[in-house]
């Protein structure tokens, strides 16, 4: 068990506690649009910060065994690597960056499941938003990960629950209610995919991660995709929740190659 973690206690509250973070002009913050980041041009210029990076903060994980025909008709997997699907978990992770070379953000991601790529079965992300314009900016420069800024509120209940809402081009494309346990338990990188590949902009990334910090079971007690900008869970059930707080993460720097296709 490492030494060197420690458990963060998050006050009790009294009172709901909102936290709203805005997204950029949605009408320029499109998905593979014509500029090679989707994001407006003055965006796109935004400073290059990179890897790796050492992040810090909380968040929610929450895994699941999606069944073939899920992620063919709403796992939001681009075309090409559907047939490389091979199944195995995947993952749904609310994220909230306390810290890290691109500053504080939101995030909020879906991973179908694993990917065959060179004998390899690998998780890739087919849908992911972040509060961060330079989060986008550099998340798909340094690893060709997919994001997009949407705007994120976070609402503490006052029973302990937290609701998550994200919005994208002024659409409410994802809300869910969670909530976590009482006994923490170290965590670390088993939890999370360690190695990741994704296929941007005829180029194969494959990054490899590494976090650990202190973990409480979690519950999703709603949740809510619109289906078009991101998966609909609602009938999807969790094989296992983790409230992950106090975690350090580190993003290493990529492998690059050409996409065979």
């Amino acid at each position: 068990m490492p030494s060197d973690l420690f458990c963060l206690k998050p006050p009790p509250l009294s009172r709901a506690k909102v936290c709203v973070e805005n997204e950029v002009d949605s009408s320029k913050d499109g998905f593979m649009t014509t500029d090679g980041y989707g994001v407006s041009s003055s965006a796109s210029r935004a400073e290059f910060v990179p890897a790796p990076w050492h992040l810090t903060g909380r968040g929610y994980v929450f895994v699941y065994r999606f069944s073939q025909d899920f992620v063919r008709q709403s796992g939001m997997l681009r075309t090409h690597l559907q047939p490389h699907f091979r199944g195995g978990f995947g993952t749904l992770m609310l994220v909230d960056y306390s810290s890290g070379e691109c500053g504080p953000y939101h995030e909020l991601l879906f991973i179908p499941g694993r990917i065959q790529y060179q004998g390899r079965k690998l998780h890739s992300i087919s849908r992911i938003f972040v509060s961060s314009i330079s989060s986008v900016i550099n998340g798909r420069r340094n690893w060709g990960i997919p994001k997009d800024q949407a705007e994120f509120q976070v609402v503490h209940e006052a029973d302990g629950s937290e609701v998550w809402r994200v919005r994208f081009r002024g659409i409410e494309i994802f809300r869910a209610r969670v909530k976590k346990g009482l006994i923490p338990f170290p965590v670390h990188s088993a939890l999370s995919p360690h190695t990741l590949m994704q296929s941007w902009e005829d180029h194969v990334y494959v990054t490899e991660l590494s976090a650990r910090g202190w973990g409480r079971t979690a519950r999703i007690m709603e949740i809510m995709g619109d289906g078009q900008y991101f998966p609909d869970l609602g009938q999807q059930s969790p094989l296992l929740g983790v409230a992950i707080e106090n975690f350090r993460m580190t993003f290493h720097e990529a492998s690059v190659e050409p996409d065979a296709g």
